[in-house]
């Protein structure tokens, strides 16, 4: 379906031009500039590398390696072709590799690629999961780019979609001639963006429900509503974090908040000018584990910069009671468990 070009007399078609023949190559334009926006395909996506590969030896490489928030690992593969050649077939190989990456290398991927240091790639893919995770999940989705798919390609992602569970996306990439200018239309085809979300809920409660079964585990989420501003479906942690950072917004001090909520697990940190809270808890603590820890908390008092762990797990509900006590009349705090959660234990 052509793109128009709106004005008040007339809507005129925009000329349709191939990448090939506009010179935008794989990997020095699609590659790169979707590296730099790869929002344009997923916005749960952090970047952990591109033109990766497992195997020091392999010439094998993934087009882009990123993580999404759950913690799965996404192997992007881009194409300019009308076709997509055999891209999927490709995509899959690349997953079965990484399927067996554990954290700590994903980690020193991200650190060589970002030229960071470890504590540092830790702590920024720690921070972005929505949970902490000491090990990678075995689940790898896949993205496939294209200027466009045959349908051996389009049949091949729609049956493993179907009858294996797999999370294959296909985005396709369309140039367009407007005067001197070189327009993308990019788009996801599948699975199509109305039923994408039904689709990833349906597979997420399968999945969670045999976690469920099999180890007991609580994937209770929660609304929480301060002053008004209603938070739904956090997380354990989430609503923790929260519950915590605008309760000492709202006035209450840290020893106030401490003498409720593990009082004994908070470590003060002394950052100097221009010191990140992460590192001074380094320089402070050498033995201890950066890891499962929230640096960002925000909750400051007199040149004190606090440190938790990531609180939540089954003593989240006796928090959140505890919290909504302690800050009183200072910020009206309520916390319900969140409706559409129905495979949940003990909270």
């Amino acid at each position: 379906m052509p793109l128009y070009r709106y004005s008040t007399t007339d809507i005129q078609p925009l000329m349709p031009t191939t990448l090939a023949s506009e010179q935008i190559r794989e990997r020095e334009d699609l590659q790169r500039l979707l590296m730099g926006r790869i929002d344009a395909i997923g916005d749960d996506l952090l970047v952990i590398a591109d033109e990766y590969s497992l195997f020091q030896d392999s010439r094998r490489r993934i087009d882009i390696l990123a993580i999404d928030r759950g913690g799965n690992l996404v192997v992007i593969e881009l194409k300019r072709t009308e076709d997509g050649g055999h891209m999927e077939l490709q995509a899959l190989r690349y997953a079965a590799m990484v399927s067996t990456v554990t954290f700590d290398h994903l980690v020193e991927a991200f650190s060589d690629a970002r030229s960071m240091t470890l504590t540092e790639a830790r702590a920024v893919i720690l921070e972005w999961l929505d949970e902490p995770l000491d090990e990678l999940p075995n689940h790898v989705r896949i993205i496939l780019v294209s200027a466009n798919f045959s349908t051996e390609i389009t049949s091949t992602v729609l049956w493993l979609n179907e009858n294996y569970s797999m999370d294959i996306s296909c985005f396709r990439i369309v140039a367009y001639k407007l005067d001197t200018e070189v327009l993308l239309d990019l788009q996801q085809i599948i699975p199509l963006p109305e039923a994408k979300d039904f689709q990833i809920q349906q597979r997420q409660k399968g999945a969670a429900a045999a976690v469920v079964r099999a180890s007991g585990r609580d994937f209770t989420r929660y609304d929480l509503t301060l002053d008004g501003e209603f938070f739904p479906h956090l997380s354990k942690q989430a609503a923790i974090k929260l519950a915590i950072q605008r309760t000492h917004a709202s006035g209450v001090s840290v020893d106030e908040i401490r003498a409720v909520i593990e009082p004994g697990r908070w470590l003060a940190v002394h950052p100097s000018p221009g010191e990140s809270v992460t590192d001074a808890f380094i320089r402070e603590f050498p033995t201890r584990s950066p890891s499962h820890l929230w640096f960002d908390l925000g909750v400051v008092e007199d040149g004190v910069s606090w440190v938790i762990p990531r609180l939540g797990g089954t003593n989240t509900e006796p928090m959140l009671d505890a919290l909504k006590i302690a800050a009183g009349e200072m910020l009206v705090l309520q916390w319900a468990r969140a409706e559409t959660d129905s495979l949940s234990q003990d909270g």
